[in-house]
């Protein structure tokens, strides 16, 4: 919404975000959005993003800290609480498509629990975007799902935080002084769109429009 109101020639694809780097990598874009858990989880998501992120080719954009977490129906009728309630029988999950972040972080999640990616049920039906897990559970056709405030306050959920992370936009250091990057960098960085993106459920604009190489984003590259 901000590149349009300040009509900047953008052309936006939606993509996950495995997918997303890789088409950087290849030079198939120039900014291509990724999101990386804060804390224990950090270095596991980024290793895989690494396949494609170079410390001496690639820099990265600040865009927001946002929260996920467990989305459930209104009242939350079914008392789910965590990751553990996901083996309930009573529960049917809906997921996120391989390769996308936050599907990363669903198996993250119940690896730290032990729990099999079998003993969900569910764990293989996917929807494509948070807007759509949402959507998903408010018909009724799965209980529970994982993705981003913002969403399940979208459609009208009972949210359960999980943990915050990272989003970031990665584009070529070479490419920080072409004017077309150089214009939607000015863009992200003024106060209609910090302002805007603030006002979402679930994130924080502190650092929005702060470019930063890998390693100082990352205290520890693996």
């Amino acid at each position: 919404e901000q590149m349009h109101a300040t009509q900047l020639p953008v052309e936006l694809r939606y993509r996950n975000s495995l997918e997303s780097v890789a088409s950087l990598a290849r030079g198939d874009c120039d900014l291509a959005g990724l999101h990386v858990p804060i804390g224990e989880f950090e270095a596991h998501a980024l290793r895989r993003y690494l396949r494609w992120l170079r410390a001496d080719t690639h820099c990265l954009v600040h865009v927001a800290v946002r929260t996920q977490g467990l989305f459930v129906a209104r009242d939350n009728p079914k008392k789910v609480r965590g990751i553990v309630d996901l083996t309930r029988a009573d529960l049917r999950f809906v997921n996120r498509p391989e390769g996308s972040g936050t599907r990363v972080l669903t198996e993250l999640l119940l690896e730290r629990e032990h729990i099999p990616e079998s003993a969900v049920l569910g764990f293989d039906d996917t929807e494509l975007t948070h807007a759509a897990v949402a959507a998903y559970i408010a018909s009724g056709m799965a209980d529970v799902g994982i993705g981003v405030q913002t969403a399940a306050q979208r459609f009208g959920l009972h949210f359960i935080p999980l943990l915050r992370e990272r989003y970031f936009f990665a584009l070529r250091i070479a490419g920080l002084e072409q004017p077309h990057v150089q214009a939607v960098l000015a863009m992200l960085g003024s106060p209609a769109s910090r302002a805007a993106i603030s006002s979402l459920a679930g994130y924080r604009a502190a650092e929005t429009g702060r470019i930063q190489r890998l390693g100082e984003a990352f205290e520890r590259l693996p």
